[in-house]
Formats: structure tokens, sequence, C-alpha cells
């Protein structure tokens, strides 16, 4: 496969996956077009903390798939940089964009997850796109 087309590939992914968080997240919560059965409940500090750790897989794994989509045009680090600067604005903005969302409310607590989610991929890819290039480096 010629590596541009697996640099669409990927990047088509990546896209997809975008789109669909940003749907996930933006839809309205008494109307949604893809409804995910959760249901309407009290505001009580184990859902709170239950829906953080689905923002923090979340971005953690946005953060892995724009990682992975990059690297195939650009260096590791490069992409690795790229990838968390991509969720780290995406998480921002879309938490931002649910005060503007019917039902639906802005959380520091859901901010928080998807930068921590972000950041936590982006050290663990960061610290592997370091280790590669050692065991490059390395003379056998």
């Amino acid at each position: 496969m010629p590596k541009w087309l697996a640099l669409m590939l990927r990047v088509c992914l990546a896209l997809g996956w975008t789109a669909l968080l940003c749907l996930l997240l933006l839809q309205p919560g008494a109307d949604p077009l893809l409804d995910l059965g959760i249901p309407e409940g009290e505001q009580t500090l184990w859902r709170e903390l239950a829906f953080g750790a689905v923002h923090l897989t979340a971005f953690a794994f946005t953060c892995s798939l724009w990682s992975w989509a990059l690297v195939a045009r650009f260096s590791p680090q490069s992409s690795v940089l790229a990838a968390a600067m991509i969720s780290l604005a995406l998480g921002c903005l879309t938490e931002l964009a649910q005060a503007y969302t019917p039902d639906r409310h802005a959380s520091w607590l859901d901010i928080g997850a998807n930068i921590a989610g972000s950041l936590m991929a982006a050290r663990v890819l960061w610290r592997t796109s370091l280790g590669r290039d050692e065991a490059i480096s390395r003379p056998r």
C-alpha cells in the first residue's frame, strides 16, 4: 500500500472518531441523535466520577488515534505533539460548546478529565517514541 494511501486512511479514521466524539458530546440530552441509553439521574459524585472516567478514556484514545494517524507522515515526537494539541483543543472546545447545547452544561470535572486523558496518552506515547529512537540509534 502506498504511504500516501495509508496516511489518508489513518487520517480518515481519526477524523471519523473525532466527528463521532463531537456528536456524542454536543448532542442535546433530551433528544439525542445517538441514544446511548444513559438513564437520567441525580448529579451524584459517583455519577460525575463515572462520566469523568469516560471522558478521560475517550480523550486518551483520541490522542492515541491522532498520533497513530500522523506518524505515517511525521516523526513520532512530532506526531505525539500534534495529537496532544488536537486532543487538548477538542476537549476544551467541546466542553465549552456544551454550555450552548440544549440540556447540557460545561463541567470543570469533564474539562479536567479531557485534559488528563490527553496528557496521559501523550506522555506514554512520548516515552514510547523516545524508546524507539534509542533502540534505533544504539550500535549493534
